[in-house]
């Protein structure tokens, strides 16, 4: 009876998650005693180093995730994935090139200046216009930084730097942007298309708005050409440009100063005081996994919580605390000595993963001979804010451990549901890993279906519960890729 009692408090002790619930549950229904058994010894092992299934994570999206599957056997019976539809960056150049070529063998100057003189004498400011006489309001042609440079080291799936994201169900894409215009194809909810331009077309007085997209994509050999309405999904881009901002203000901060971060993984370290009795700050971070950050070294002084994994710069100490500031936000803070640690902290930053949480994407940044690589770049999903879910947090974070797969626990049950493969844990219980599976139950018995490579809705909206998804074989690339000690990862919008 003792055994059974120390091990139910092992259990309740690990549980936790993407989700970071403070809540303790007592009925959980519990894995077999050898399950048990293994999951404490290899919570021994856990932080700063590689491990096996390890502990359980309170939860992964288990009660949706059947829709996630649901849509994906839509997406690929329909050819709507992204390996059916989206045209891939290096084509979207050589067709923008194939344009540019086009519009040079127009008219000539002369005429062209001729054209724009009459227009000016008219009073009327030029436009520039589409083919077929619309006005072209932006171009979408995001570039990658001239001071990056493009080594890609995964390519398994197409990725643009601009498309659009199809929201609206079973949406119609026409030839112009009118609805009296043919309709050329009909598009699944979450199907990304690439993205040319934003144009004034038809005004719909329903929605109050006249704004279109001109999008294209791939249909077998050929790239056809569309128009959407623009409340019917939106613009998505990488946001190359952001990426480099941080990945530079991050290295800047830790080529120059000591560099430590936060460590209170499922309060193991130490719960943090209530933030005016409350466990969660003004700022909407939680007690959880956090430390207090006072603004004096004491324990009476005002105080904001700041989150595990927070990568934090070490300007003095006293007593027992640390003076640390983070780029996460701004100020000068105290933190008591235990919720900071060094061990493996990062000297020399090499490798640092971006993820946009605005954009649903992410880029792989790798720094070689005075100059960053960008050697992936893929679409992601991120947390959701609901009741069994939570936002990936931004800032600037440690790639603290990474394991090969975790359990999770169902969100209502509170059962062992399935587990998420390749894992590289960052903050707290959230982690970047692979499409997770949800284990069968045939005769009582929990079977494993086998690792899931691919998710539609991946790059759609936030989903998850923090954690960030990956396709699994792009999991796989970072959980083989990154070095602890040397890493980092940051969430922008």
């Amino acid at each position: 009876m003792k055994e059974k009692v120390i091990i139910l408090i092992m259990v309740t002790f690990l549980i936790s998650g993407c989700s970071q619930s403070e809540a303790i549950y007592t009925n959980n229904t519990l894995p077999a005693d050898n399950q048990v058994q293994s999951l404490i010894d290899e919570n021994r092992q856990l932080e700063n180093e590689k491990s096996s299934n390890g502990d359980i994570e309170e939860d992964v999206n288990a009660s949706d995730l059947q829709e996630d599957e649901n849509l994906t056997e839509i997406a690929e019976e329909e050819h709507k994935t992204e390996e059916d539809v989206l045209v891939p960056q290096e084509e979207v150049e050589e067709e923008k090139q194939d344009e540019q070529d086009e519009i040079e063998e127009l008219p000539s100057k002369e005429d062209e200046a001729k054209d724009i003189k009459e227009e000016q004498q008219e009073g009327q400011p030029q436009e520039e216009q589409t083919e077929d006489g619309y006005i072209i309001l932006n171009t979408f042609d995001t570039k990658l930084p001239s001071t990056i440079n493009l080594d890609i080291k995964y390519d398994k799936y197409p990725t643009s730097h601009d498309y659009f994201l199809v929201l609206g169900s079973n949406i119609n894409v026409r030839e112009k942007p009118t609805t009296e215009s043919r309709i050329v194809k009909k598009s699944l909810v979450y199907e990304k298309l690439n993205l040319d331009k934003e144009v004034k077309g038809q005004y719909i007085k329903k929605y109050n708005s006249d704004r279109w997209y001109r999008v294209f994509w791939k249909n077998n050999d050929k790239i056809e050409y569309g128009y959407v309405f623009g409340l019917l999904g939106e613009p998505r881009k990488f946001q190359f440009d952001k990426m480099e901002e941080s990945i530079n203000k991050l290295k800047d901060e830790v080529d120059n100063h000591k560099t430590a971060y936060i460590s209170n993984y499922k309060d193991r370290n130490g719960r943090a005081p209530l933030y005016k009795g409350k466990t969660v700050d003004d700022y909407g971070i939680k007690r959880y996994q956090a430390a207090p950050a006072y603004l004096k070294p004491q324990k009476d002084s005002e105080f904001r919580y700041i989150s595990d994994g927070t990568l934090v710069t070490i300007l003095d100490q006293k007593g027992d605390y640390f003076k640390i500031r983070t780029l996460n936000f701004e100020g000068e803070y105290w933190i008591p000595k235990k919720f900071v640690t060094t061990w493996n902290s990062i000297k020399n930053l090499t490798k640092t993963v971006v993820v946009d949480r605005k954009n649903q994407n992410q880029g792989v940044f790798e720094y070689r001979d005075g100059k960053w690589n960008l050697i992936s770049y893929v679409f992601a999903t991120t947390g959701a804010k609901s009741k069994y879910k939570e936002e990936t947090s931004l800032g600037y974070y440690m790639v603290i451990q990474t394991r090969d797969r975790f359990l999770y626990l169902h969100d209502e049950t509170r059962e062992i549901d399935g587990y998420a493969p390749y894992a590289v844990r960052f903050n707290g219980g959230a982690y970047i890993h692979g499409v997770p599976v949800n284990f069968k139950i045939v005769e009582d018995e929990r079977i494993d279906p086998g690792i899931k490579e691919y998710l539609y809705t991946i790059g759609s909206i936030p989903r998850s519960h923090k954690c960030v998804r990956n396709y699994t074989s792009h999991a796989k690339f970072l959980y083989d890729w990154v070095e602890i000690g040397k890493s980092a990862v940051i969430v922008i919008e």
